[in-house]
């Protein structure tokens, strides 16, 4: 998560949906914290740049906007740019997959590595309940409390629009990528079936289905 009081912004990084090079992009001097311990209070820490970024000390990485919500002065939230990125849930867990298979120094190399297969890292990630993405952008009713979504397939169009509306210039650099083969080859029917129907919330409000984006 991104956090800015000038300009008025709130990054909500989902992993594996380009949140690593847009959280880069909008910190010129790239510096970010990570595993930070949450104590539902603020430490404001001074500008990093000439923006005048400034970061939440407690909000993790990858925390949902409600928890922003909750911690913020509810007319300082409401006065934020707030937005997301998200990807087709099928192409998501493959790009997961490679990653976690690319970089042996990740604690979850050695274990996904020993697995066979893909269908079994499909299988462990659905049982373990913690890659859904409207988690990240929706409230306890289940609407939508971010200002908008971007989508990984129209990567640069979408972050052009975050720009515009943040006032700021900024340039995607390349972080944390994985190469793969077409997501598409990696599914059975039976998978593909299964990721459909367990991430069904993400694909209806987020509007993809198994080829890619559907609008």
């Amino acid at each position: 998560m991104v956090f800015s009081r000038q300009p008025p912004f709130l990054f909500v990084h989902i992993d594996k949906a380009a949140g690593s090079s847009i959280a880069v992009a909008l910190q010129p001097n790239g510096s970010r914290r990570r595993n930070t311990r949450w104590r539902r209070r603020l430490v404001w820490l001074g500008p990093l740049n000439r923006l005048g970024f400034y970061r939440a000390m407690e909000f993790p990485a990858h925390a949902y906007a409600s928890a922003a919500k909750r911690c913020l002065p509810q007319e300082l939230y409401n006065g934020l740019f707030k937005f997301a990125f998200v990807r087709n849930p099928w192409d998501r867990l493959v790009s997961r997959y490679a990653y976690l298979l690319k970089v042996e120094d990740h604690p979850r190399h050695t274990f996904v590595k020993r697995m066979n297969g893909f269908d079994e890292y499909v299988a462990w990630e659905i049982r373990r309940a913690k890659f859904f993405q409207y988690t990240y952008v929706t409230g306890s009713d289940g609407k939508l409390i971010v200002d908008f979504i971007g989508h990984y397939e129209r990567l640069q169009e979408d972050f052009a629009k975050v720009c515009a509306s943040v006032g700021v210039k900024a340039e995607l650099p390349r972080i944390n990528t994985s190469s793969h083969r077409d997501y598409r080859s990696y599914y059975s029917p039976g998978t593909r079936k299964l990721v459909g129907e367990y991430f069904r919330r993400d694909c209806e409000l987020f509007g993809y289905d198994f080829d890619g984006l559907k609008t």
